[in-house]
């Protein structure tokens, strides 16, 4: 095995091309895995772990491109290097032809007078100033970077409210404006739902079965992860509802989040009410209940569906799945979940948390917690999209090598009998997932007499995304993977299979 790495000084690049780059150039022959990343602390530490830390790399800075590769050659290796920085350079673009690109976001902003938007993704200790500047420009901010304080997180929503600005972020990921999706999303319907949420995959869930089941969105405001924290105080969730309550083709709302500090989530269910819309909540968890002009949706499914005005599809086990589930030994009774989308892991695990003490890094019960780099013996769901599997690597929606790898220990276990998986689709996410699943199978992965364990799986897209839903589900279909309309039915399915109950 050979191993090589480079720095190139003064070469930022974003780091979600960064992990696609990655990814395209570890698909060539002979090459194992390739690692094209900023010369930041964390990286390097993953670098250091790696055995790959010489004084080169030592001295990089977050500014400098460290890339490191792994292949059966040195040859194999060189070529990766090539691929790496023909990607890069193929990746430079002109405004206008014999044009540079701007030197500065005012440089931009001079170019675009009409402009009323940016996308941020800096490293999180050099963001502020830029967003600061984007912000007095008069332009809303998508903040991709993470690491940023809580203290300069509020500092900055606080500006972008008093100028009546977005501020999605920080670690905000996805988004629909104006029917653009941006980052990590879906292409879905336009329509009269609007959507403020705290979750990434959330978002993209709820939008992809609003236009999986015939209805529309107007707008999708991501506010990054820790907005309904008391630290927070959920500023711009509470801006993002005022924001949709003004806009003329939002009807109806949703909002997202996972669980936030009770007086938290008071003020923005109330702000939420004093809009005048018909409002659905799903603090996932929290309950099912309704309030005056809200209804509290306890999952995703639940959220779309009632925002909808439709009833959520009944459950059905496919005759196919139960004679399968018949012949499995009967050793077999555990359920393993590996989920690249963390909100879609958290969803699965409230829906079993009643039946099942299912283990997991991101775990409804502080007993049920496995930290890393711990592994659950009996059931578990993994969020393998979490920050402890992802430095230094891409994130498993971009690139399914981490998922094979958990697979490959899982699909061999006898005491193993479903696993449940989802795959999400859409811009920045694989460009193929059925087919890198199916080959990675094929690779890692003999049945045995039984034919089990099981595969569940949900897809999370639309049939305008650049890999196409219904093609999707139909690979994963020819291939004996058992396919479910929603994240929750696949979880429920899985529960039923794993109790007998079919």
């Amino acid at each position: 095995m050979h191993i090589q790495a480079a720095v190139h000084k003064n070469r930022y690049q974003d780091s979600v091309r960064l992990m696609q780059i990655s990814r395209q150039a570890g698909e060539l022959p002979g090459v194992h895995k390739v690692l094209a990343l900023l010369g930041t602390d964390s990286n390097k530490k993953v670098l250091s772990d790696l055995g790959l830390l010489d004084a080169e790399i030592a001295a990089a800075t977050a500014n400098d491109l460290v890339v490191c590769v792994e292949a059966d050659s040195p040859e194999a290796a060189q070529a990766a290097f090539a691929e790496v920085d023909l990607r890069l350079r193929s990746g430079t673009v002109e405004t206008q032809a014999g044009q540079e690109k701007p030197k500065s976001l005012e440089d931009a902003v001079g170019r675009l007078p009409g402009a009323n938007f940016a996308m941020i993704s800096l490293p999180g200790q050099f963001a502020k100033l830029d967003v600061i500047s984007a912000l007095e420009q008069n332009l809303n901010v998508m903040l991709f970077s993470d690491n940023i304080s809580l203290e300069d997180e509020l500092d900055l929503k606080k500006i972008a409210v008093k100028k009546k600005l977005l501020l999605m972020g920080p670690d905000c990921g996805t988004a629909i404006v104006n029917g653009v999706a941006l980052a990590l999303a879906n292409i879905v319907r336009r329509g009269d739902i609007g959507i403020a949420a705290a979750s990434g995959t959330g978002i993209q869930e709820v939008s992809c079965l609003i236009d999986r089941f015939g209805g529309g969105v107007s707008h999708a405001i991501g506010v990054g992860g820790r907005d309904l924290r008391a630290e927070i105080g959920g500023t711009m969730m509470c801006h993002a509802i005022r924001t949709l309550a003004e806009d003329p083709g939002t009807k109806r709302l949703i909002l997202l989040s996972k669980p936030g500090a009770p007086a938290v989530m008071d003020k923005v269910l109330n702000t939420a009410r004093e809009t005048g819309l018909e409002v659905v909540a799903c603090l996932l968890g929290a309950g099912e209940k309704s309030l005056p002009g809200m209804t509290l949706a306890p999952t995703l499914e639940e959220a779309a569906f009632t925002a909808m005005g439709q009833k959520v599809p009944e459950l059905k086990i496919a005759p196919a799945l139960r004679e399968r589930a018949k012949k499995l030994a009967p050793e077999r009774r555990y359920l393993r979940g590996l989920f690249s989308g963390g909100t879609l892991c958290y969803e699965a695990l409230y829906i079993l948390r009643d039946s099942l003490e299912v283990e997991s890094n991101v775990a409804l019960k502080p007993e049920l917690k496995l930290h890393y780099p711990a592994k659950g013996s009996a059931h578990y769901c993994m969020d393998l999209g979490e920050d402890e599997f992802t430095v230094g690597r891409p994130h498993p929606i971009i690139d399914l090598s981490l998922r094979l790898e958990w697979l490959a220990e899982n699909l061999t276990v006898p005491t193993v009998k479903v696993v449940l998986l989802d795959l999400v689709l859409g811009y920045g996410a694989n460009r193929d997932p059925a087919s890198d699943l199916l080959a990675g199978l094929a690779k890692i992965w003999k049945k045995p007499a039984d034919g089990g364990p099981l595969i569940l799986a949900h897809v999370c897209g639309t049939d305008n995304d650049p890999q196409k839903l219904a093609v999707q589900e139909e690979m994963l279909d020819k291939a004996g993977i058992f396919l479910f309309p929603t994240n929750a039915q696949a979880a429920r399915a899985a529960l039923t299979l794993v109790r007998g109950q079919f």
